[in-house]
């Protein structure tokens, strides 16, 4: 598992004064790529390509401007060509989302599904978080 920490910005508000369900999946996204980059980024030549065949958020309460949002990400099962990532979203150590994402690895040539290379699915199994499941 890994943090990342989040500003909320005044622009992320909608007219109930609480974050938008849009700049949550932003988060989301900045946690998760963050990650993977920091975890894969020098395999096989640089960044591998992903396509993300799913994503879920379920908003457990509200977030707000002026108060900083935790992102705790992590691998939680790793398949023949793609993983799950999942992320849970705190503020003040209140949870307020959590998520999931399957990631597919992708051929960069072929663009089309491919297995894992060994030792990139080694990588993401040694991530593997029994706590997340």
């Amino acid at each position: 598992m890994r943090s990342i920490n989040i500003r909320p910005r005044f622009s992320e508000t909608d007219a109930l004064g609480h974050i938008n369900n849009t700049a949550v999946a932003v988060w989301f996204e900045a946690g998760r790529v963050e990650y993977i980059d920091d975890l894969l980024a020098e395999m096989h030549g640089g960044a591998p390509s992903w396509v993300m065949a799913t994503q879920t958020l379920d908003y457990v309460a509200e977030n707000f401007f002026g108060v900083d949002v935790r992102v705790d990400v992590a691998i939680t099962k790793v398949g023949r060509s793609s993983f799950t990532v999942v992320c849970r979203m705190y503020q003040n150590d209140n949870l307020t989302v959590k998520a999931s994402s399957v990631l597919v690895f992708v051929d960069k040539k072929t663009r089309k599904s491919s297995p894992l290379p060994d030792d990139m699915r080694a990588l993401l199994e040694s991530e593997l978080d029994p706590d997340w499941l």
